[in-house]
């Protein structure tokens, strides 16, 4: 690929983003300040979000990064232009520099990353997810892509093109969507939004919660965009919300500051742009479980085998066909017997059954000092009001593992974690204390649980009136 190829490639992605667009390749226009004809790449002209637009995209075939003193040079450009937004392009990528430039200048300058070549291995401008019979047809940013591999937390994930959703994770620049069908339990929007800031608070006491004003849909469904702010996490995270009245798609963004207005324009395209879909769920369910039998067939290690066999359980799960999925998990881990996913799946469908006490127990004994374990037990307990119970079941854990200082630290944390949640501000009290006097013996100063002991019972203690 030459120069003139790759511009007319990125002419062309832009031609499919921006479908009701004006889109010119290789322009001049005047400059209002310079009083000269500037060459432009790519303009688009339009309407987006009900309000006119114009963008100027210069694309540059590099073999080095963009430095900052190209990011100058173009936002002078879009200057002179009169234009509401500018995307410099480049086939390489850009320095520190050259990024902070363009976030702390005043116009909206993106910088993605494209490259064709690349992007040939991949799949995904836009494709279609789905949880039962509702679905959506997701679009992709532009410079990014979708990955519809599901996992326990998403059915779909977006990160930028020529990376992978791990390295997006560990740079923390990535969008997860999934979909709530709503239910007796979740009725609405309004629910939803209150449920999940109630488990937000169960996990990070100290969050707060902005909704601001976000795009505006040509169908007239109701969009809502969400920052949460973390203080133990120092997190940068945007969820916008569609609701299509049976069912919504969210999708939560995380990104670093430098980043983060041109990735919250980024999430904006999506739910502004994604389309509901009524799914034929047997036709996609045979088309799934196929295709991941196939992946069977060439997986290498058995944890790899558990792991597909698991996200076929899921498949036959989401089918209201319970015995074949717990088939299907007992098979997983046969295979890997250290299997969180297939035990967890096998717990949360047999809780209120006479296997509950031998799956809790085989279970928590998975890995005894395991936060996520204990989570796990914490929110199933309170979900089926079960709380004596569970109670019960961590008390006998805690003179089983008496000798381990981490364990019955973990468990009392766990059981604060229990009855915090439930408003019980004495019992949760008493049982965060002890297990701060466990927990200072096994972390440091700074580790996050530390952390949240401290938050907590500084908290609970003005509650109580207790000095201590």
């Amino acid at each position: 690929m030459n120069w003139k190829e790759y511009e007319e490639e990125i002419f062309e992605s832009f031609k499919s983003a921006y479908p009701d667009a004006d889109i010119k390749f290789d322009q001049r226009i005047q400059g209002r300040y310079s009083r000269e004809e500037r060459q432009i790449d790519i303009l688009v002209e339009g309407r987006i979000a009900g309000r006119k637009i114009r963008i100027v995209v210069d694309g540059k075939y590099y073999n080095k990064n963009i430095d900052v003193k190209h990011v100058e040079t173009f936002i002078s450009m879009v200057e002179d232009l009169e234009a509401d937004q500018g995307i410099l392009v480049t086939s390489k990528g850009y320095s520190k520099a050259a990024i902070n430039r363009a976030y702390y200048g005043p116009l909206k300058i993106e910088l993605d990353i494209l490259s064709f070549d690349e992007l040939k291995n991949f799949q995904g401008f836009g494709g279609i997810t789905y949880s039962g019979r509702n679905g959506a047809i997701l679009p992709a940013p532009f410079g990014w892509i979708i990955d519809g591999k599901r996992t326990k937390f998403a059915i779909a994930t977006l990160y930028q093109r020529g990376t992978t959703l791990e390295k997006a994770q560990k740079a923390g620049e990535w969008i997860y969507m999934s979909i709530c069908n709503y239910d007796e339990k979740i009725k609405n929007i309004d629910d939803l939004i209150k449920f999940q800031e109630e488990q937000t608070k169960y996990f990070h006491p100290t969050a707060t919660f902005n909704y601001e004003k976000s795009v505006t849909r040509n169908d007239g469904h109701t969009t809502i965009l969400r920052k949460i702010l973390r203080k133990e996490t120092e997190l940068y995270e945007y969820t916008g919300f569609v609701d299509f009245n049976k069912f919504s798609v969210f999708c939560v963004l995380f990104t670093p500051e430098e980043l983060r207005e041109k990735n919250v324009r980024k999430l904006e395209y999506v739910i502004e742009n994604l389309k509901p879909v009524d799914v034929n769920l047997e036709s996609v369910a045979a088309t799934e479980i196929s295709t991941r039998e196939n992946w069977l067939k060439h997986a290498k290690s058995g944890q790899e085998k558990a792991e597909i066999l698991i996200s076929i359980g899921q498949i036959h799960r989401d089918m209201k066909d319970f015995d074949k999925a717990k088939q299907i998990y007992l098979q997983s881990i046969e295979i890997f017997p250290k299997n969180y996913g297939a035990r967890l799946a096998l717990l949360e469908m047999d809780y209120i059954s006479e296997n509950r006490d031998f799956l809790i127990e085989d279970f928590f004994e998975l890995e005894p000092s395991a936060r996520q374990i204990q989570d796990d037990l914490v929110r199933l307990a309170i979900e089926h009001n079960s709380i004596d119970y569970i109670e019960a079941f961590f008390i006998e854990k805690i003179k089983k593992y008496y000798d381990s200082t981490l364990i019955v630290g973990s468990v009392y944390f766990s059981l604060g974690d229990l009855f915090y949640n439930l408003d019980l501000d004495s019992k949760s009290y008493t049982y965060f204390k002890e297990s701060k006097k466990r927990l200072v013996i096994c972390y440091k100063n700074d580790h996050p649980a530390l952390k949240k002991l401290d938050i907590v019972l500084a908290e609970l203690s003005d509650k109580l009136n207790i000095k201590n």
